[in-house]
């Protein structure tokens, strides 16, 4: 059984190698062949492993921060390196949080804490109001730094009068969420829930009674919304009164009376026709007869 398990180890390590390889630049190194004309296989200058060797500018303090996002820890931290010794305040805060997280191996709260409150001291760059929030919070919590509430106020007021929204939340509550361990767990003493009912089992004198720390409970259920609708006045309601049977009002409707058809018939109504054409027409011939002809003309 040890010889499968040894066997198991040094598996699980050739591939965790093999991984970590294929992750420089986020992604590789660009393989060489050797050949000058194979610009499939050039580092181009728009290319992540350019960018890692370039001088420190904001677009190469940038890429440190990609870096450090796909995993290329080495990487990241030599450029926040350079960009630290150019006076770049956002990588003093970039490397203090990996310094925290111990992206490099164990994490290192000192070196953290110093990075922080070099960031919150550079002036008024927005890197450095996030700077004064995070060395307050390192003062709050006792993170690489002896614990000083009072100097923890103090830095939280700095932030907050520069306009940072978790200063000022943690100064009106105590807590804020603005920098989170590894749990996701924020800064302070969380407050406790309005109206929140005590567990089951617990008596409310109980968790009512001084200096007993609040139980945990579950959160009530969000009220379901309604829909506000105005009511129309109230109409006081009449008695009915039976009312007595009403005469039926109207006109009766007669069918129209019947036209006797003519009695008429067709030969008849042609007879008669024709014998209107016949002395229309010697109206005429006498009427074009001229007056006083003489005879036998």
């Amino acid at each position: 059984m040890r010889i499968p398990s040894m066997a198991a180890l040094l598996a699980m390590a050739l591939l965790s190698g093999t991984a970590l390889a294929s992750n420089l630049f986020c992604g590789g190194p660009v393989p060489q062949t050797g050949e000058p004309t194979d610009l499939a296989h050039v580092v181009g200058d728009q290319t992540l492993e350019y960018m890692a060797d370039q001088p420190a500018s904001l677009m190469v303090c940038s890429k440190g921060y990609l870096f450090e996002k796909c995993g290329d820890h080495e990487t990241a931290m030599r450029i926040f390196d350079r960009c630290i010794e150019a006076g770049y305040i956002g990588a003093m805060i970039w490397k203090a949080l990996m310094l925290q997280d111990g992206a490099l191996g164990n994490p290192d709260l000192p070196a953290a804490a110093e990075l922080m409150r070099r960031a919150a001291e550079a002036g008024d760059s927005p890197y450095a109001t996030l700077g004064k929030l995070h060395y307050a919070s390192a003062l709050q919590e006792g993170k690489g730094v002896p614990r000083d509430v009072a100097a923890a106020r103090t830095w939280f007021e700095a932030a907050a009068a520069e306009g940072n929204p978790d200063a000022i939340e943690f100064l009106r509550t105590g807590y804020h969420v603005g920098d989170r361990d590894g749990q996701a767990r924020g800064v302070g003493t969380v407050p406790p829930v309005a109206g929140a009912m005590p567990l089951p089992g617990v008596l409310l004198e109980e968790a009512a009674a001084p200096g007993r720390p609040p139980p945990m409970a579950t959160p009530s259920p969000a009220p379901m919304a309604r829909r506000l609708v105005v009511a129309p006045p109230a109409v006081p309601v009449t008695p009915a009164v039976p009312l007595p049977p009403q005469r039926v009002m109207g006109q009766r409707l007669l069918p129209p009376p019947r036209v006797a058809a003519p009695t008429w018939t067709q030969p008849a109504v042609l007879s008669a026709l024709l014998l209107t054409l016949v002395l229309g027409g010697a109206l005429r011939q006498q009427r074009r007869r001229p007056p006083f002809l003489p005879y036998g003309v």
